[in-house]
């Protein structure tokens, strides 16, 4: 299922590749692109959320009519009396608030399975020369950590799993190294390695398949590294701002937030996360990471003027007078018709 999934994601940066002719230019179109693709989803939210502000006073009511219920029966009440309500009003709370996320799952997956092997997906570098080139790359690497004799298997075992977790995206930068390390590649593999060392894979001079956390092992603070390691900083920063976003604008479209204890939570727990995968993730994830976060701030900004809350609800009550009206006249032209059918 994934294979399939990375297949198509690698065909669409070879599609792109040659437009741009480097590989963090096509992550940024491909970011747009599957941005365009979630703003239907996205709009339907901004929708949902205004839907929400109407309904605001009816819920209110609902919990102020069972307010003097014991505390389970009042819960069951209100309960069964909200689902009524969103059911009637045409509300999904799983519509209003998961639907990007669950369409952005995808995108995660197949974005990270050419990310982590962009040899085999999108230069399409046969499983041959993969596997030579990941055999000396993973040596290279267990002797840089300093993996010897002396230790045990189990210690040499998770360094190497550790190293070959994203070799392809450090062989591309240590192409050079690799067949210093063992020079008979280059005549079993020269049409492979000519091909790897054409592909330009890195963006303002940031190699895009470094590892934030493996090369602050290796540098530490330094000119080298200040980039690299702003990566996933920069991600908890842009993740942090859209929260703060969505919430101050939930807080203004409803006047209160409900449950802020648990939003509180959401709205620091996902910049968190967003720190500790980009810290342990190739910078290619990172900087897609980055780009989406400012996006959907950015989409957030806009739609919130576009689908104000007063506006959209002025255009839903508009509707529905419309429908009632259509609907009430037709219902009188069939009872008109039946009346008539009966005097015949």
């Amino acid at each position: 299922m994934f294979d399939f999934l990375y297949g198509i994601f690698g065909y669409l940066f070879r599609f792109l590749l040659p437009i741009v002719g480097n590989y963090g230019l096509a992550l940024v179109l491909f970011t747009l692109f599957f941005r365009a693709i979630l703003l239907p989803a996205t709009i339907k939210q901004q929708k949902s959320s205004a839907k929400m502000v109407r309904l605001q006073p009816k819920l209110k009511r609902i919990r102020e009519k069972y307010q003097d219920y014991a505390p389970q029966e009042r819960n069951m009440k209100i309960q069964q009396e909200t689902s009524e309500l969103y059911q009637r009003e045409g509300y999904s709370t799983m519509g209003a608030s998961c639907a990007p996320l669950l369409f952005q799952l995808p995108i995660l997956w197949g974005l990270y399975g050419i990310i982590r092997k962009p040899l085999t997906y999108v230069l399409e570098i046969s499983g041959e020369a993969v596997k030579a080139f990941e055999s000396v790359m993973v040596t290279i690497t267990n002797a840089a950590q300093g993996v010897d004799i002396a230790e045990t298997a189990g210690n040499i075992a998770k360094k190497a799993n550790s190293a070959a977790a994203y070799v392809e995206a450090t062989i591309i930068s240590n192409i050079d190294a690799i067949v210093e390390a063992k020079p008979e590649l280059l005549t079993q593999f020269g049409t492979e390695i000519e091909k790897i060392r054409a592909f330009d894979f890195s963006v303002f001079g940031i190699d895009l398949g470094s590892i934030p956390s493996e090369f602050y092992a290796q540098h530490g603070i330094s000119k080298a590294s200040i980039l690299v390691l702003l990566i996933p900083v920069l991600s908890g920063l842009t993740s942090l701002l859209t929260s703060l976003l969505t919430q101050a604008r939930q807080k203004k479209n409803s006047g209160q937030m409900d449950n802020q204890q648990m939003m509180g939570c959401m709205m620091l727990s996902m910049p968190l996360m967003s720190v500790m995968f980009t810290w342990s993730m190739p910078v290619a994830m990172g900087m897609y990471w980055i780009l989406s976060n400012v996006l959907a701030f950015v989409q957030t900004l806009i739609l919130g003027h576009i689908y104000a809350p007063r506006k959209t609800i002025a255009k839903l009550m508009v509707d529905e007078t419309v429908y009632r009206r259509s609907y009430e006249k037709n219902r009188k032209a069939i009872l008109k018709k039946e009346s008539e059918t009966e005097a015949e």
